[in-house]
């Protein structure tokens, strides 16, 4: 990927973020393919991160960290958002009948692209265990 991308990719990201806040405000129902936004996203920040990894190693990051108090600040930031994100998508995830420990460590080892798999996961299993329902009342 050029490095031109890395230049515009977080703002790009942050007007994305402010998007989708917008879009979850007005209208917090998606419906029943809303899983496919989780999943493409994951995806695509796989690609990217394969991208970084293949440029500055797998544990660049780490530097990044250890680089003053905004990149240790930043990493607690990650820690705690992944926490509760986390906190918040288990109990939906168990109710669909999905494992939290495969979940888990797919969050840990990814971050973010194991987040939003999970989210994508569980969004979709939803709709399908709602369907199920609904075929056992007819």
């Amino acid at each position: 990927m050029p490095e031109s991308v890395y230049a515009i990719l977080p703002a790009s990201a942050a007007l994305g973020l402010l998007a989708a806040f917008w879009v979850m405000a007005a209208k917090p129902n998606l419906g029943p393919r809303a899983w496919i936004v989780p999943a493409i996203l994951s995806i695509l920040f796989f690609g990217l991160t394969v991208d970084v990894i293949v440029k500055a190693g797998p544990l660049g990051f780490w530097n990044e960290h250890l680089r003053g108090p905004w990149g240790a600040q930043i990493w607690c930031d990650l820690l705690l958002a992944a926490g509760v994100a986390a906190a918040l998508l288990l109990p939906r995830a168990r109710a669909v009948g999905m494992r939290p420990i495969p979940w888990m460590l797919a969050v840990l080892a990814g971050g973010s692209i194991g987040l939003l798999a999970m989210m994508a996961r569980c969004l979709f299993l939803e709709v399908r265990v709602a369907n199920a329902s609904k075929e056992t009342v007819r």
